[in-house]
């Protein structure tokens, strides 16, 4: 089972990704604040989902954190969110992934696939 780490603190937004990802047969492990890189690497996630931002702290700086760092730059990440540059704000962060809210849950579900199993 793939194993998926989603880090937003909307809660509503949250559980939707939870319960859908769920049923998608993924195993979910949830944070409403920032994860450290150790607790990520820990893990051992498949893949890392980032809302923009997480109680004050921009998804892309997570992100950036993540992907500098050899435990686990190779861990892909999709970040999220309703900003208006967010595909230009993932580039510069080095994600994996962005999907712009609001987004069709197909879409979301397409995109998390297609990278955790690449």
């Amino acid at each position: 089972m793939k194993k998926l780490i989603i880090i937003e603190d909307d809660s509503d937004a949250r559980e939707m990704a939870v319960f859908t990802f769920e049923n998608s047969g993924y195993e979910v492990i949830q944070s409403a604040k920032e994860m450290s890189v150790e607790e990520i690497a820990a893990l051992k996630p498949h893949i890392v989902i980032i809302g923009y931002s997480v109680n004050g702290s921009p998804g892309n700086d997570i992100c950036s954190k993540l992907k500098a760092n050899e435990l686990t730059k190779h861990i892909p990440v999709i970040l999220y969110s309703a900003t208006v540059d967010i595909d230009k704000v993932s580039l510069k962060s080095s994600a994996d992934g962005v999907i712009a809210k609001p987004y069709e849950l197909d879409d979301f579900v397409y995109l998390v696939h297609r990278i955790a199993l690449s």
